[in-house]
């Protein structure tokens, strides 16, 4: 028997039970789409982490003490370090200090304490916070020893209960009883490694006049590098320049150092699980609806006993008998992958869409290889989970199904 005959006998046997088999069909469809539609929103969920990691913090690498180690074996930065990083590494563009404490701010009477960190007037452009009103702090501030202060939107939010950002530059706060004037605000959505909103920048030089004692040595630099310099290589050359400085603790180095290749493997690898973890759980449905597979091919083989045992005396071979239950199950198992994948592509699609309408940084997309993935897996379901029943159809005796009564 030819192949297209064999497919439309196989084609009419699915269609005699159109109820059952579309029961069959929707566990396929079920597992198909759910498997599809979590695996696109941890692609999406990956692509947005990293596009914003990237904008965030490309091309530079932060630097700090090892807290790994007990506080006395730490190593401590200078700002002579600044001067001997730049002038001694290669493919570096820039070396920003940061000082950082944590103090008690006060404005008319209330009082909150907050994160206050030392800084020169490159420090917006590297850590990409987000000027919301007013200024940064400019070099004439550094230069000058200012007292002057940009301020998280939150921070000024508790001092003055008030949301009117705008009327906040101008205002005079006191940072440990030491009068400061804020000439920014800092955007509620600002964040970045190490900084956040809820922070006050004030100019290096004053910081260190005024808390000496934190002011000693810098909390972390920002490594800026060009982009022909990988993240690695500039990696290696401050560990083998602070090695060479100051030593290391039992081969270990006193300081540590990330950049975004670093975080964006630590945060690809825990989107990885969850989407697997997710898919996995997803694909149990697929399992599922594989033994829906089996167990309905062995209802129609016993309900069809008699046209198994016809045939055969007609001379029908064993082999096109299990040809074409294994066929009806393919069919199955394979139509209900193929709508399966239209219907987790069209769900992922509007998810994609309400949540790029609700997020502008949202970026969607099923990946094309969960689609090949999830036809070739139903179709391998279909083979598997339709294997038995087309055998055990095969071997029916012609005379005893003949004979068959339900």
């Amino acid at each position: 028997m030819k192949l297209p005959e064999r497919i439309k006998i196989s084609l009419t046997g699915v269609w005699s039970n159109k109820f059952r088999s579309f029961l069959t069909l929707l566990g396929i469809i079920i597992g198909v789409s759910s498997v599809i539609i979590m695996v696109s929103l941890g692609s999406g969920t990956q692509k947005v982490v990293g596009g914003q990691f990237e904008e965030l913090f490309s091309r530079q690498v932060y630097l700090t003490s090892n807290w790994n180690l007990p506080y006395n074996q730490m190593g401590e930065l200078s700002l002579d370090d600044v001067d001997y990083l730049k002038e001694s590494m290669i493919g570096v563009v820039d070396v920003i200090p940061f000082f950082r404490t944590w103090k008690e701010v006060t404005y008319e009477g209330r009082e909150y304490t907050t994160s206050v960190a030392g800084v020169v007037e490159k420090a917006l452009e590297v850590t990409n916070l987000k000027l919301e009103y007013g200024r940064m702090i400019s070099e004439e501030d550094v230069k000058n020893h200012e007292r002057v202060a940009v301020v998280g939107q939150r921070i000024l939010e508790q001092l003055t209960g008030s949301t009117d950002y705008g009327s906040f530059p101008g205002l005079e706060i006191r940072i440990e009883n030491q009068k400061f004037l804020v000439v920014g605000v800092l955007g509620i959505a600002a964040s970045t490694v190490s900084l956040s909103n809820e922070t006050i920048l004030v100019p290096m030089t004053t910081f260190r006049d005024i808390w000496r004692m934190e002011g000693e040595h810098p909390e972390f630099f920002l490594i800026t590098y060009d982009v022909r310099t990988g993240e690695r290589d500039i990696i290696k050359q401050a560990e083998y320049l602070l090695n060479n400085k100051y030593g290391t603790v039992r081969g270990e180095s006193r300081f540590m150092m990330s950049g975004i290749e670093s975080e964006m493997n630590l945060i690809n690898n825990i989107i990885n699980i969850m989407t697997m973890v997710l898919g996995s759980i997803a694909a149990i449905s697929l399992l599922v609806g594989g033994i829906g597979v089996m167990n309905i091919m062995l209802v129609t083989v016993k309900e069809r006993t008699r046209e198994i045992g016809i045939r055969k005396a007609i001379g029908a071979s064993s082999q096109d008998i299990q040809s074409q239950f294994l066929l009806e199950a393919i069919i199955l198992a394979g139509g209900g992958g193929l709508i399966g994948i239209l219907v987790g592509v069209g769900i992922s699609s509007l998810i994609s869409l309400i949540l790029a309408m609700s997020f502008e940084w949202w970026q969607g997309g099923t990946p094309f290889w969960v689609i090949f993935l999830s036809f070739a897996v139903t179709t391998a379901i279909g083979i598997i989970f339709g294997f038995y029943p087309a055998y055990k159809a095969s071997k029916l005796d012609p005379i005893e199904a003949l004979g068959y009564e339900e």
